[in-house]
């Protein structure tokens, strides 16, 4: 039986950084939105979230930005993505670089 490999928790982490917040040109990891990750064996890849808004109008395109950036990857069977209401998003766990840039458009945390 060959076994098929599946994408590594790094590997996933790798694959988001190139899905940006629509409102702030950095990735959901740097807006402390990404929670966690994860690929069972099956190729299911877990996806939690930590949503800044709830009435956030780019919801469904945060999760078809991860869907192609996840999707691509070899081993990858379904994605699920969590938007994680239980968990509430903080500004605190947004990245410095990310505060900067913020800061210099105008945004204050």
């Amino acid at each position: 039986m060959v076994e098929i490999k599946r994408p590594t928790r790094d590997e996933l982490y790798a694959a988001l950084e190139s899905v940006l917040d629509p409102h702030v040109p950095v990735s959901l990891r740097a807006m402390g939105m990404l929670r966690d990750v994860s690929c069972d064996a099956h190729g299911t890849v877990q996806i939690k979230l930590c949503m800044p808004c709830m009435a956030c109008p780019a919801t469904s395109k945060i999760e078809d930005d991860i869907r192609a950036a996840v999707g691509v990857l070899p081993g990858v069977v379904s994605i699920e993505v969590d938007q994680g209401w239980d968990t509430p998003w903080e500004r605190d766990s947004v990245a410095p670089h990310a505060r900067d840039l913020m800061r210099r458009a105008g945004i204050l945390l």
